[in-house]
């Protein structure tokens, strides 16, 4: 895998996190910890990280916990004097975007903008 490929993809999961933590703060500072996350008219938890991780991410403060295991996947920003195998901390880096970003589309539903409208 190309380690400029792999660079731009680790760092861009930094940023995502990065993104969620703000609005996740800010949604709790606003609803409180115990605001329920869902996205609407479905029967299940939020679909992405529930069907990898198996977590039920039903508040606020469920997101906490997933973004805690989202900084746990993320490998660090390779370095420019080495070159290594990048397959699976790239691999894991998009894992923890999906999640991150998941976490970013049920807090608009709760805080707008609606990722509908």
């Amino acid at each position: 895998m190309s380690k400029i490929i792999a660079t731009s993809a680790i760092k861009g999961a930094y940023k995502t996190l990065e993104r969620a933590e703000q609005m996740l703060a800010k949604s709790i500072e606003k609803n409180g910890e115990d605001q329920v996350v869902e996205f609407p008219d479905t029967g299940y938890f939020l679909p992405v990280i529930y069907s990898m991780s198996g977590t039920k991410v039903e508040k606020l403060s469920d997101c906490k916990k997933v973004l805690e295991e989202v900084k746990k996947l993320l490998p660090e920003v390779p370095s420019q004097k080495l070159w290594l195998p990048y397959l699976g901390g790239t691999l894991d880096a998009g894992i923890a975007t999906l999640w991150a970003e998941e976490i970013i589309e049920a807090i608009k539903y709760i805080d707008g903008p609606s990722p509908v409208d």
